[in-house]
């Protein structure tokens, strides 16, 4: 497929990387040998492409982290959008509009067919949600199709059993999410003060199950999720139903504390953008540290890989397991240190009391 030529805007104090930089950024996190939990990492270890792009300017950014991942070519195959319309609150507890509109642009501009924007919101219907925030207004002018999953009838539903999760008898589904869906996730990240400690695309697809079961008529998922002492896992279990082909993160602005609806501002101006679900968590896990302004956080006195939905999800073979297996892709030598930063907080290991690096298996 022909590569997309586009000119990008960089920030007014970048610079072009020298071709010694570009060779250490190729590399980055690559040593001739790294360790990561138990597993040795050679230097042909498979890695996930992660795009970081930060700029003041949201548009900017979206489509800097979208050609960073090269040749997107959707030739003309419908895509299902999976954003972050859970409750009325706005964003950063909800998808911004105006990146619903963008990403919308941008997926056009790479030859998508027809767009169809996908919910089951869980503050409250996910229609009058929708309504609340001007989103079907929105649609209607981008051309994108509503489709509330709360809505859809048993017929449209299909159980995905998840054996040997922490799901007691797995959970329903729409049947469109199979392996041949084109689906495309808008997530925003954030803390979240319940049991799944953050917010990003694994918790993303909590929208996307059934809240009360129309197969197993009555069952009230949600709950089961909600009394659990295990949800992070169970929030990495239900991602083996489906598979992203995308998932762009927006964390122009970010709950640091608080959350899912309201917490604490940070402005990281960062937008994320990979395949890989395990990766794009653990980086914004690791960018939401990096904005934090006090030690008492969840986020702060775990490592990120030992919070439970992404050592779940590691065990799942969900994606990227450490740092080490992330390549992170920048355009300029600004947001290669901040990627720098971000993979030396992945690389993080737990320590015993007496200093000494281990693993450990105690914190849930």
């Amino acid at each position: 497929m022909k590569a997309m030529k586009r000119s990008r805007k960089m920030l007014p104090s970048a610079r072009r990387i020298s071709r010694r930089e570009f060779a250490v950024r190729a590399g980055l996190g690559m040593t001739a040998i790294a360790v990561a939990g138990n597993r040795v990492l050679a230097q042909d270890t498979p890695r996930s492409s992660l795009a970081l792009a930060r700029n003041p300017d949201r548009g900017t950014a979206l489509r800097e982290a979208l050609d960073l991942l090269g040749d997107i070519h959707y030739g003309g195959k419908d895509i299902y959008l999976k954003a972050n319309f859970t409750s009325a609150d706005p964003f950063p507890a909800t998808t911004h509009p105006e990146t619903l509109r963008l990403v919308a642009g941008l997926l056009r501009e790479r030859h998508c067919g027809k767009l169809v924007l996908v919910e089951r919101s869980s503050m409250g219907s996910t229609r009058d949600v929708w309504e609340a925030l001007g989103i079907p207004s929105l649609a209607r002018e981008l051309g994108i199709e509503l489709l509330a999953l709360d809505e859809l009838g048993a017929d449209h539903w299909r159980k995905e059993p998840l054996p040997d999760s922490n799901w007691k008898a797995g959970v329903e589904v729409p049947k469109f999410l199979d392996r041949e869906c084109c689906l495309i996730q808008i997530c925003n990240l954030k803390t979240h003060r319940f049991g799944a400690i953050f917010s990003a695309s694994l918790k993303n697809s909590v929208g996307l199950v059934a809240k009360y079961g129309l197969l197993n008529a009555g069952y009230n998922y949600m709950k089961e999720l909600h009394d659990s002492p295990h949800q992070g896992a169970m929030i990495a279990d239900l991602n083996l139903a489906y598979e992203p082909k995308l998932i762009v993160m927006d964390a122009m602005k970010v709950f640091v504390n608080g959350g899912p609806e309201s917490g604490e501002l940070a402005a990281p101006e960062v937008v994320l953008a990979s395949a890989d679900r395990a990766a794009i968590d653990a980086a914004g896990v690791a960018l939401l540290r990096l904005h934090q302004t006090g030690s008492g956080q969840p986020l702060s006195w775990r490592t990120v890989y030992e919070l439970e939905q992404l050592k779940r999800a590691v065990e799942l073979n969900l994606g990227a397991a450490s740092g080490a297996e992330i390549r992170f892709l920048t355009a300029n030598i600004e947001n290669f240190r901040l990627a720098s930063q971000i993979e030396a907080i992945l690389q993080e290991v737990p320590k015993k009391p007496g200093g000494q690096a281990a693993a450990r298996s105690d914190l849930q």
